[in-house]
């Protein structure tokens, strides 16, 4: 019939054939996505100080491991960043969460919380006249930390004096996540 010749002509078939091709190409790439997402492992882990802590000069919040399953991070007790986690090659969102509080009337003189990698501060917050010392503001830190091949970094959460005062930090969570 005039409807077979025309199907099986070069023209509709060809299209159709290549049509096809098209979607099962596309149909392959995205198999292969499926597969390499579904590989991919998530590690999180967790450390924290939730002692209500007074501090009279700059330190390092000491943390203790809360959770690690994955063992992303090792923390540290002794050196210079005594207190702060050790993490290996791979890309991490860093989270710090913590209640501080700063307050003797006396406004040039405050705290900076920094989140820290290896001695660089990534992100800071200032605290100062929090209204009493039992007065604490929440402080939520996000960062995203590249540590190259063969590396490590050692994150810390810093509680810095600008000039002289008294500060207190309690409930402070460190949170890594390692996506790759």
């Amino acid at each position: 019939t005039d409807t077979d010749a025309l199907i099986t002509s070069g023209g509709v078939k060809a299209y159709v054939d290549t049509e096809v091709s098209s979607v099962d190409s596309r149909v392959t790439v995205a198999e292969a996505e499926i597969s390499a997402l579904q590989s991919l492992t998530i590690a999180v882990a967790t450390y924290s100080r939730t002692a209500n802590t007074l501090y009279s000069g700059t330190a390092i919040i000491q943390l203790s491991e809360d959770s690690d399953p994955d063992n992303i991070g090792t923390v540290l007790t002794s050196g210079t960043y005594d207190g702060g986690v050790r993490v290996s090659e791979g890309i991490y969102l860093i989270t710090c969460t913590g209640e501080f509080a700063e307050e003797d009337g006396v406004n040039t003189d405050y705290f900076h919380v920094n989140l820290r990698s290896s001695g660089t501060t990534l992100i800071r917050e200032r605290i100062n006249e929090t209204g009493s010392y039992n007065t604490f503001e929440y402080v939520t830190l996000i960062s995203v930390l590249r540590v190259p091949a063969g590396s490590t970094r050692d994150i810390n959460i810093q509680f810095q004096e600008v000039n002289s005062t008294y500060g207190y930090s309690k409930n402070v969570v460190l949170t890594l996540v390692k996506l790759a």
